[in-house]
């Protein structure tokens, strides 16, 4: 019988190693490398989806989270093809 390869090995790019016992949202995008202020926007709405202080829903961040997406994509389409677009879209793997 084979060994089973622990998740962590199987797909590295969804693990990181921090040297912090606690993270908030805005460490985890750090983290991840992700720059996109559309994507970190709605990242932190999907991550306290309704759990959050305030008169916000889960129905409302989500709605929230989408509009987010959707700007990012409206913002990539008004890029010029081949300006720096890679740039736009790029996150950084720091492993």
């Amino acid at each position: 019988m084979s060994e089973q390869v622990p998740l962590h090995e199987r797909y590295p790019q969804y693990y990181r190693k921090c040297g912090y016992e606690y993270v908030d949202v805005y460490r985890v995008l750090e983290i991840f490398g992700v720059t996109n202020p559309c994507l970190q926007h709605a990242i932190k709405k999907l991550l306290l989806a309704g759990v959050r202080t305030g008169k916000k829903d889960f129905r409302k961040d989500i709605k929230e989270a989408i509009d987010a997406l959707t700007r990012a994509l409206a913002m990539i389409d008004e890029v010029p093809l081949g300006e720096k677009l890679i740039e736009f879209t790029k996150v950084t793997n720091a492993t």
